[in-house]
């Protein structure tokens, strides 16, 4: 028998090309000309892995040169919803009816009063797509109807903006919490702000945060909330001492914290709200003689928003009744 003589660089290249497979193989991935050299290739420890925390960024945007992590308590719900609230004006579309839309404010029990789908409809507390349902469901009128509502005005979701800012006094959230960074776009905060000051309801403790740890930004922000931003050595309003009194129709009397700023209503809601559907709020202030001045109010026209809500001052006593 002819024996196949094989030349030698074909030998030489049948054995380069078999060390090369077994390295892929042994490696589990291929060869990789930006990896790092195998000889000086650290070992990373599986559970210094695991603390590393993802980062998303958008397709289609420019990788920012300092990334936002979302904390790992961040609630993205509340972020991304929104429960409609008393106050609130929605704006109801039934597309398939001609000229069956109109604007609906929430009462105080909750309700709107949409005749299409019987009287006093509960939307308190429910989204948009909830209410749509809701309404659908309750329409027998038409068949299929198809129900589109906006959200005109967030009156149920305010927060108050105060301190070293363009934009200060009331504004409306149109989420259930909004971070901080957020906020702080809106308001255009000065830039020699270092501080900012937050309290969370009228007896809570004013949280302080450094405005310069870009962990700060992502502190969320509720309806109910009081936000000041200031620097070092500045006198804060929100850690200003001072006191309101409160009596008559309203769920929580007797003294409680003032807040520069304050006003009649934020006074009675920090109270508890009211007890039924009080008219009167009598206001009692010291002058400079130690006198009393008296000033009436239509608490009812003020929380229509017919009327404007006035500010209070340190020691005010206010009196609600029917």
């Amino acid at each position: 028998m002819t024996k196949l003589r094989v030349p030698n660089f074909y030998v030489v290249f049948l054995a380069t090309l078999f060390l090369c497979a077994g390295s892929i193989a042994i490696n589990g991935q291929r060869n990789n000309p930006y990896s790092a050299n195998p000889s000086s290739r650290e070992r990373i420890d599986e559970r210094q892995v695991a603390k590393i925390e993802p980062v998303i960024i958008t397709v289609g945007e420019r990788r920012p040169t300092a990334v936002r992590q979302v904390p790992k308590n961040a609630s993205t719900a509340l972020t991304d919803i929104y429960k409609v609230g008393i106050g609130d004006v929605l704006y109801i579309n039934l597309e398939n009816a001609p000229n069956a839309n109109g604007y609906y404010t929430v009462r105080r029990d909750g309700t709107i009063d949409y005749p299409l789908a019987g009287a006093d409809t509960i939307v308190k507390d429910k989204t948009v797509d909830q209410i749509e349902k809701t309404l659908a469901d309750a329409i027998t009128l038409y068949s299929n109807p198809q129900i589109e509502i906006k959200i005109r005005e967030y009156a149920s979701h305010k927060i108050t903006v105060a301190g070293m800012a363009e934009r200060v006094g009331e504004k409306s959230l149109e989420r259930e919490a909004m971070p901080l960074y957020a906020i702080r776009a809106y308001a255009i905060v000065d830039s020699a702000a270092t501080k900012v000051l937050i309290r969370r309801s009228q007896l809570a403790q004013v949280e302080t945060y450094d405005l310069r740890n870009e962990k700060t930004g992502d502190i969320l922000i509720y309806p109910g909330n009081s936000v000041e931003f200031t620097a070092d050595g500045q006198k804060a309003a929100l850690t200003t001492n001072g006191y309101f009194y409160i009596a008559g129709e309203v769920n929580s009397t007797g003294q409680k914290k003032y807040i520069d700023g304050m006003t009649l209503f934020q006074a009675v809601i920090t109270s508890g709200g009211a007890k039924g559907n009080p008219k009167k709020a009598t206001v009692r202030r010291k002058n400079d003689k130690g006198t009393l001045n008296v000033v009436e109010y239509n608490l009812r026209t003020i929380r229509d928003g017919k009327a404007s809500d006035p500010p209070l001052s340190s020691g005010d006593m206010i009196e609600i009744s029917n």
